[in-house]
């Protein structure tokens, strides 16, 4: 969090206690990830370094820069499902591609505008990204070609990105999400263009727009068998809707308007999808049980 602290919690579903914190004097935290299943968490925040916390050995690894990039700021990135890529958001519409392992610079990916939002496909094998442009950007991650440009129907700002094995998911900052059918294609693996900029856009058209959110659609998570859809906005208070994505309706039932959500920060579902956390500007993180996955 911002108070520069970095907290574990062991999830039992009744007392969910505390079990670690480690403070970091230099680092307001505002962006943090497990690195796959290595047991190691990267965080960043509005610096020009970051760190690695071994959460097994207890080391801690401060990474000042990233060689050849000139960034003030790493505050937000994505990481690849293996936890082999970290992919952070750079200036003039660069995506900062890290390895997982070394820490060090393995190459960038260019696009128009200014990149707001990146996620990697569920196997890792591509990264899309996405701004002020409006256009949706997809690179094959080995060759670092784009092989993918399309026009997203809002023509707004993008603000948020999710994608698994069927669906893309793609939030603008008018609030609409778009979702897309997503098929990667094996024969795109070193097509395409060195360079976003270089490839025309084309269009793709939503198999459905959801019009839920009435501010910038901010966060945006499936669960993961990809059956729900979180989409929140950090703008209105309460700001939150799933979506049953195979019927492409919101969930009517829940959250209410009593749901004491506060302004949401940050969602997300656990790896089996039995809960579902909610970050709120109070400081406190909301667990849900989803009654429907402990039920399978």
């Amino acid at each position: 969090g911002m108070d520069k602290m970095l907290r574990f919690f062991r999830i039992d579903g009744e007392e969910n206690p505390k079990i670690h914190g480690i403070h970091f004097p230099t680092l307001p935290i505002t962006c943090a990830s497990f690195l796959g299943d290595s047991g190691s968490v990267v965080m960043s925040g509005r610096r020009p370094f970051f760190y690695v916390y071994d959460a097994i050995s207890g080391n801690i690894q401060k990474i000042q820069s990233i060689i050849g990039r000139k960034e003030r700021s790493l505050e937000k990135f994505t990481v690849s499902p293996s936890g082999d890529v970290i992919a952070f958001v750079g200036n003039d519409g660069y995506i900062i591609l890290v390895d997982g392992k070394s820490r060090q610079w393995i190459g960038d990916l260019k696009m128009n505008g200014s990149v707001r939002a990146i996620t990697f496909s569920e196997d890792g094998e591509f990264i899309m990204g996405s701004g002020s442009d409006g256009d949706v950007y997809k690179w094959n991650v080995r060759s670092r070609r784009c092989v993918e440009r399309f026009h997203n129907e809002d023509g707004t700002i993008t603000s948020a990105l999710a994608a698994t094995s069927n669906f893309l998911a793609v939030g603008s900052e008018s609030g609409v999400v778009n979702l897309y059918t997503e098929k990667y294609s094996r024969t795109s693996l070193y097509g395409g263009s060195d360079s976003g900029v270089g490839l025309n856009a084309t269009e793709r058209n939503p198999l459905k727009s959801i019009m839920n959110l009435t501010t910038s659609a901010d966060s945006l998570k499936f669960s993961a068998d990809g059956q729900i859809l979180a989409l929140s906005t950090r703008r209105e208070t309460n700001g939150l809707k799933l979506l049953h994505v195979p019927t492409q309706t919101v969930f009517s039932n829940w959250p209410t308007s009593k749901t004491p959500l506060k302004y949401v920060w940050s969602t997300d579902f656990s790896p089996g999808s039995k809960y579902f956390a909610v970050g709120n500007d109070h400081g406190k993180c909301l667990l849900y049980r989803l009654k429907h996955y402990w039920d399978e």
